[in-house]
């Protein structure tokens, strides 16, 4: 994992959400309250455009919301399992328990966060991952299981 992409700080377990909304409200004030955001708003406002163009939720109770914005400072991957299953879009019955925030700046040479989101789905497609990120117990347990991306 580069310098920082995910810390213990960026981990929440037990999140009490309705909506993607505030899944990605919260998870955007993790960021921020961490150091990666030069604008907590202007970021949130990213990802929600983002979202508004195409769900990013990708089946397996998981969604991996995301943004390429000027108002991130560093590349960042934030994770949270939610207290209960939401559903994640009005216009479809799929739930998510699973929420991957990723953030990169916008100035960014590549495409970092393609990158990031491509090392998720090769883990999320096995029911062990899955599995045993829904029982982690501590963040130390998140941060070995999502490894390198």
């Amino acid at each position: 994992m580069e310098a920082n992409l995910m810390t213990k700080e960026l981990i929440q377990f037990d999140m009490a959400a309705e909506s993607k909304e505030e899944v990605i409200a919260q998870m955007s004030d993790m960021m921020n309250a961490d150091g990666r955001l030069l604008n907590r708003d202007g970021y949130e406002k990213d990802v929600l455009a983002r979202e508004a163009q195409d769900s990013t939720a990708v089946g397996f109770l998981a969604a991996t919301p995301h943004a390429k914005s000027a108002h991130v400072s560093v590349p960042s991957l934030t994770f949270a399992r939610l207290r209960h299953p939401i559903k994640w879009d009005k216009e479809s019955d799929e739930e998510v328990s699973l929420v991957f925030q990723v953030a990169v700046p916008a100035d960014g040479k590549g495409e970092r966060h393609l990158e990031i989101l491509a090392g998720l789905f090769r883990k999320l497609i096995y029911d062990e991952f899955r599995d045993a990120l829904m029982l982690a117990e501590t963040k130390e347990k998140v941060l070995e299981l999502i490894g390198e991306l």
